[in-house]
């Protein structure tokens, strides 16, 4: 419309879903603007319970790209952002532009989870085979967006959340021609990752890349710090997707794009929430180090997570659930800081788990009302955190 209609150009307001934070800061002496950017899909909408999984036209729930943006060199430096105009006529300065983008969303098989009064719903998952065809247009576009898509999978192996671990990986080995499968185990787990890849690429769905990881086990109580192993699996298909870098001067002339970023990770849990932040706060820390590093702004073995006034960059995770899932996230302490923190903040995600709870029982007040203070009651609370009787919440 804008480019058929330009008298009309003026009313329009580009807007999206999401979540948007500009700051200016510095590292070793060297001013920066760090951009982050979440755009939500608007399709599939909806809080958890509601809305799981995918669709007939392959959207699925809970679909984010985040996007991290450095800009460097730019005279401006408001929360306008980088406008080439910056860099004044006959100007040698440069701007430097280096961004990396993430994706996430719901396992994209027909799955929902019955709301009752149950703490926990019934889960319901259908039959691979009906869900092919919405799997394949939903990754077609991925593919065609992104480029190859490494799909990391950290739903639990057992219990109820195994039935969708299975259902994903039945997908994508009916996707990609002739799949080879690879098991590693650990100290915790017999299955610490499982890897799905093709023996060829003779065709678009080729491009996909499958790891699952135990984030259960592996990372089980405040052993966060161990999803670095993941990292470490990854290996070259982190490292060669690359970034994207531009150098821009005052003309278009000085203008070139230096690297491309040529795939895209790919993150879910259940919820796309918690364990989902952990990963990619990771993800993008791995990122960002490289890159501050191949231009120089820090040196190799250093971390952007030794200079604490660039941790506030870290937050963007606890800004996303209230469209998802109405309550906080519980693994923001790491996400926002790089380890997970307890006392205080464990009380807080027990009262969360509580507000996840209570909604779902809102078709039958008076038994949802007694379930509620049952759970809230300080005798409950003595028995779950082991507190004697005389402590004080």
């Amino acid at each position: 419309m804008r480019d058929s209609h330009q008298t009309i150009d003026p009313y329009i307001l580009p807007v999206f879903f999401g979540y948007l934070n500009i700051t200016t800061t510095t590292i070793k002496l060297t001013p920066l603007t760090f951009v982050l950017i979440t755009r939500k899909s608007r399709h599939r909408a909806g809080t958890r319970y509601f809305s799981r999984g995918v669709d007939e036209s392959g959207n699925v729930a809970n679909f984010n790209e985040t996007e991290q943006v450095i800009v460097i060199g730019d005279s401006t430096g408001g929360l306008a952002g980088y406008d080439s105009s910056s860099v004044s006529s006959g100007s040698k300065q440069q701007v430097q532009v280096l961004s990396y983008v993430q994706t996430r969303g719901s396992v994209p098989v027909y799955w929902s989870e019955v709301i009752n009064l149950r703490r926990i719903p019934e889960l319901n998952v259908r039959p691979v085979d009906l869900a092919l065809n919405a799997a394949k247009k939903h990754f077609d576009e991925q593919v065609k967006l992104y480029g190859d898509n490494y799909l990391i999978n950290l739903v639990n192996q057992s219990g109820r959340e195994e039935r969708v671990k299975t259902a994903y990986e039945n997908v994508v080995k009916e996707l990609v021609s002739s799949p080879t499968e690879s098991k590693e185990g650990s100290e915790q787990t017999s299955e610490r990752f499982h890897t799905i890849e093709p023996t060829r690429a003779n065709k678009l769905m080729d491009r996909l890349h499958y790891i699952y990881f135990d984030f259960h086990h592996e990372c089980q109580g405040t052993k966060l710090h161990r999803a670095q192993v993941l990292l470490d699996n990854l290996g070259d298909g982190l490292y060669d997707q690359g970034y994207y870098h531009s150098i821009e001067g005052n003309t278009l002339a000085s203008n070139s794009v230096t690297k491309h970023q040529s795939s895209v990770m790919r993150t879910n849990c259940m919820d796309c929430l918690d364990r989902t932040n952990v990963v990619q706060s990771m993800l993008a820390r791995w990122t960002l180090n490289r890159q501050l590093m191949d231009i120089g702004i820090i040196d190799k073995g250093e971390n952007t997570a030794n200079f604490e006034n660039f941790e506030v960059m870290f937050r963007n995770g606890k800004y996303n659930w209230p469209f998802h899932l109405t309550t906080r996230s519980k693994l923001t302490s790491f996400s926002m800081g790089g380890q997970r923190r307890c006392s205080k903040p464990c009380l807080f995600r027990h009262r969360g788990s509580q507000n996840r709870h209570y909604p779902n029982g809102k078709s039958h007040p008076r038994r949802s009302s007694r379930r509620w203070y049952e759970f809230c009651h300080p005798i409950y609370l003595q028995q779950l955190c082991g507190w004697s009787s005389t402590r004080r919440l």
